[in-house]
């Protein structure tokens, strides 16, 4: 799909998304007046306006947006609830400043409810008429492949994994012997190739050694006029999204783009961490004061436990924990374990129920932290495993989070360091707010379950 298309794709879907909004609101607006709760005035209709555009915003921020073609209706519908359950928060407070509480409520639980079912529905009958649309049309896009290699034959297994794109491979050139892909003849055939296929885009997916090609073989493209991308030799190193940047006509290729690199997606989950940070700090004082005393009064020793840990850009900061053992020389230079007899038997609760975690809101509340993200290790592991594991500094491109996908799945403390960073890589690269609303609720019901044992 184009980007004038896309752009265009997306203005539809935002209009429609916000009339559909609008509706839902309007309808709960005239249930209750029906049902004679409220009467429907200038201000109703304006704050049905204003909850419809912030509705707008936040499913961008939810990235439900993006081309469909590769999306899975699940996903989109997961991703919608989650949305619509912010906006239901959000709905709350615009309507409370303009009515009573207990009408509020009630539009917003209706409102809200109509508007899910309304986009679900939207979103499923898109999604699915385009799919088959693809997979029917006669009229499939008709790609030519330049190459033969691993490149060329991980693009043809891709395009047979999606076969709602409605991409057809029409055959190949390339000096090599290939059984998977139709030949269609050598390098040098290109051009004839390309007269007699017709093809709407050519993929120029050569090997490392075959490079000096690539400036022959677009050439000939062009003056066919004839669409044509490349795909890396080296695209086993793109493992993220990339952002191509240019500096005069240099193409810069950033490999590690990732979705936090966006000031607005930063700005999001900032306010996020500010927000949660500040309400669960409130919620949890008593627990702290209890954590407190019962440190206190079960061992000699500060309450508070001080560690240098690594964060964002491998700078240093000092994380904040209850602390859970006797005062020991060992606190920066070994992991804790389930009968780790440095343990306090208060501590012990403390780990188990994850209580000692909570200091650490205060460090997301200063930005030091955040609630999600990698779990942040102390120096003398980093420079450790840096050595031995290539993309273990990949972590550092966030901020460190009290949670993370790594720690609802259960490696946390001495267990596999392998497996954590493959986590929090697929967590890095794939970041959405719907990921971290995910991981936020998902935690408390893994409170319980924090064995430390090694897992391999």
């Amino acid at each position: 799909m184009g980007q004038n298309s896309q752009t265009l794709s997306s203005g539809f879907h935002c209009l429609l998304d916000a009339l559909l909004n609008f509706a839902s609101i309007c309808l709960a607006l005239l249930i209750m007046k029906q049902i004679e709760l409220m009467s429907i005035g200038g201000t109703a209709i304006v704050i049905a306006v204003a909850i419809s555009l912030i509705s707008v915003i936040v499913y961008f921020l939810f990235d439900l947006y993006t081309t469909r073609l590769l999306t899975r209706l699940y996903k989109v519908l997961l991703k919608l609830l989650m949305a619509n359950v912010l906006i239901l928060g959000v709905s709350i407070v615009v309507i409370a400043c303009f009515s009573k509480l207990d009408e509020l409520v009630v539009i917003a639980l209706i409102s809200v409810g109509l508007s899910t079912l309304a986009l679900s529905v939207k979103n499923a009958i898109i999604i699915k008429v385009l799919h088959s649309a693809r997979k029917r049309t006669k009229h499939k896009k008709k790609i030519l492949l330049v190459g033969s290699g691993a490149s060329a034959l991980e693009y043809k297994h891709q395009i047979e994994e999606y076969p709602h794109l409605g991409y057809h491979i029409v055959g190949c050139v390339t000096n090599e012997k290939t059984s998977e892909i139709k030949k269609l003849g050598e390098y040098t055939d290109l051009d004839k190739a390309i007269k007699e296929q017709k093809p709407h885009e050519v993929v120029i997916a050569l090997t490392g050694k075959e490079n000096e090609e690539i400036l022959g073989l677009l050439d000939i493209c062009d003056k066919n006029g004839v669409r044509s991308v490349i795909i890396p030799a080296t695209f086993e190193y793109f493992k993220s999204a990339c952002q191509v940047d240019m500096i005069g006509t240099l193409p810069l290729i950033n490999t590690r783009a990732i979705p936090l690199d966006n000031v607005v997606n930063a700005f999001a989950k900032r306010c996020i961490d500010i927000v949660v940070s500040l309400i669960l700090i409130i919620l949890t004082l008593p627990i702290m004061l209890f954590a407190m005393i019962g440190i206190k009064l079960s061992s000699k020793g500060p309450v508070i436990f001080k560690q240098k840990r690594i964060g964002k850009n491998n700078e240093e900061f000092t994380m904040y924990k209850f602390r859970s053992m006797k005062v020991n020389e060992m606190s920066d230079s070994a992991w804790t374990t389930d009968y780790d007899p440095r343990k306090t038997r208060f501590g012990t609760f403390l780990r188990k129920t994850g209580i000692d975690e909570l200091p650490q809101l205060f460090n997301v509340l200063f930005g030091s932290m955040s609630i999600v993200g990698p779990r942040p290790e102390i120096p003398k592991y980093v420079e450790e495993y840096s050595k031995t594991i290539p993309m273990y500094k990949v972590k550092h491109q966030v901020k460190p989070g009290i949670t993370g996908l790594a720690q609802i799945y259960g490696f946390r403390g001495n267990t596999s360091i392998e497996r954590r960073i493959e986590l929090d890589i697929k967590y890095i690269e794939g970041w959405t707010i719907y990921s971290d609303i995910k991981i936020i609720l998902i935690t408390p019901f893994k409170m319980f379950n924090r064995n430390e044992k090694y897992v391999k």
